[in-house]
C-alpha cells in the first residue's frame, strides 16, 4: 500500500490516509438520475456500494445539524468520547467541540514522528452517539425509511427494532477500523459537516483481510503480510465522502473511514427487502431479550444502557454482564426470559382470539 500525506489546517503533513494503487472507484449518482426503485434493484438487491451526491437535500439536518449547531443546542450534554481507554472521556458536548482542533493536531504532531504515519495518541471520536436516547427531537431532522432505503425494522412494533441509528462527530483524523456492521445489515451513512475517506471490500475478498482464528482485520496503514500473505489481492474501493453526500454500505462489506476534516455524520443500519430473511431470527432473538431485562429492570432500556449489547448480541460473555448490571444471576435472567417469552405467547394468543370474535 501507499500512503496519502494530507495538508491539514495545522501546517502539519501526516500519513493518516491509506491508499492502495489496485483500488477502484465508487460510483456516485444524483437522484435525479436515478429512482428509489432503480436504486433498490441495481445497488440494495445487489449489494453494490453506491454514493448518492444529493437525497439529504430537503431533510432538515442537512441545513441545521453543524459543530456550531450541537455545541450551542447541546452544549451541556454530558458525552462519552472514545479516547482509547475502557473508562472512555466524560466531557460535555461543548467541551468537546471546543477541544477539536487541539484533539488533531495531537494526533497529526504524534503521527508525523511514526514512519508508518499512524497517531502515537488516541484521536477522541464521539462515536455511534446514540442521539436518540439523549436529545429524541433530533429524530424529526430526518426521514426513517426513505424510498431510497426502504427499512424492514420500520414495520416492527418500536420494542422490536434495534437501536441501530447513530450520529458520529469528531476531529479530522478520528477513523472507525475496518469492520463488517452489526447482523450484516445495510447501511447508509450521511455526512452532514465534512468528508471522509473510505476504503470497503466485497466480501468475497474477506479472507485475504480478516483472520478468523482471531477474529481480527488488517491495519490498512501498516498491512502485517505474514499474517494476511494474500492482503494484496484484495481489491478495495477507495472514495471521498463528501459534505452531503450519502453512501449505501451493503451488508457484509468490510469498511474502514476516516475523518478528512472537523465533521458531523448520520448513519443508520437498516434491514433491505432483499436481507429481510436474514435478520428476522435475529430481530425475534433481540424482542425476548430487551423484553426480559425490562422487566426485571422496571423501565424501558435505553439504547446506551450497557444492558443492550446483550439485548442485541447475546452471548454469554454478554449476557453474565447483563444479569449483573440488572442484579440477578444468569440463570434467573434465564428463567426470566422464558417467563415473559409464555406471557407474550399467551397476550397474543388472546389478542388473536378477541379478534377473530369481533
Amino acid at each position: 500500500s501507499r500512503t496519502d500525506l494530507v495538508g491539514m489546517a495545522s501546517g502539519v503533513l501526516w500519513a493518516a490516509v491509506p491508499s492502495f494503487p489496485n483500488a477502484i472507484a465508487c460510483e456516485k449518482k444524483s437522484v435525479a438520475d436515478i429512482t428509489p426503485d432503480a436504486f433498490e434493484r441495481d445497488y440494495v438487491h445487489r449489494a453494490i456500494p453506491c454514493v448518492l451526491t444529493d437525497v439529504t437535500a430537503e431533510w432538515p439536518c442537512r441545513a441545521r445539524w453543524s459543530l456550531d449547531f450541537f455545541a450551542r443546542e447541546h452544549g451541556d450534554l454530558e458525552v462519552s468520547v472514545d479516547d482509547g481507554s475502557k473508562e472512555k472521556m466524560r466531557t460535555t458536548m461543548r467541551e468537546y467541540i471546543e477541544r477539536l482542533e487541539e484533539f488533531a493536531r495531537d494526533a497529526e504532531a504524534s503521527a508525523a514522528r511514526d514512519p508508518a504515519g499512524r497517531p502515537g495518541v488516541p484521536v477522541p471520536y464521539l462515536r455511534t452517539w446514540n442521539f436518540e436516547d439523549d436529545a429524541p427531537e433530533l429524530s424529526d431532522g430526518f426521514p426513517h425509511d426513505s424510498p431510497y432505503f426502504r427499512d424492514f425494522f420500520q414495520t416492527l412494533k418500536p420494542t422490536w427494532r434495534p437501536p441501530f441509528t447513530w450520529l458520529f462527530l469528531g476531529p479530522r483524523g478520528a477513523a472507525t477500523r475496518l469492520h463488517v456492521d452489526v447482523w450484516h445489515t445495510d447501511a447508509w451513512l450521511t455526512m452532514i459537516r465534512g468528508s471522509k475517506k473510505f476504503v470497503m471490500f466485497h466480501p468475497a475478498h474477506l479472507p485475504h483481510i480478516h483472520d478468523e482464528a482471531t477474529g481480527t482485520y488488517v491495519d490498512l496503514h501498516a498491512p502485517d503480510l505474514a499474517k494476511f500473505p494474500r492482503f494484496h489481492d484484495a481489491t478495495p474501493i477507495e472514495f471521498t465522502l463528501e459534505e452531503g453526500e450519502t453512501v449505501y454500505i451493503p451488508r457484509k462489506w468490510p469498511h474502514y473511514a476516516v475523518a478528512l476534516d472537523h465533521g458531523v455524520s448520520l448513519t443508520v443500519n437498516f434491514a433491505s427487502a432483499a436481507n429481510r430473511r436474514g435478520v428476522v431470527d435475529r430481530c425475534v432473538a433481540y424482542a425476548n431479550r430487551r423484553d426480559a431485562c425490562e422487566h426485571v429492570l422496571g423501565r424501558a432500556l435505553r439504547a446506551s444502557d450497557n444492558a443492550m449489547k446483550f439485548c442485541v448480541h447475546g452471548g454469554e460473555v454478554n449476557k453474565n454482564l447483563a444479569a449483573s448490571i440488572l442484579g440477578v444471576d444468569a440463570a434467573e435472567l434465564d428463567r426470566r426470559m422464558r417467563a415473559r417469552r409464555l406471557e407474550r405467547l399467551r397476550a397474543e394468543a388472546e389478542e388473536a382470539e378477541r379478534a377473530e370474535e369481533a
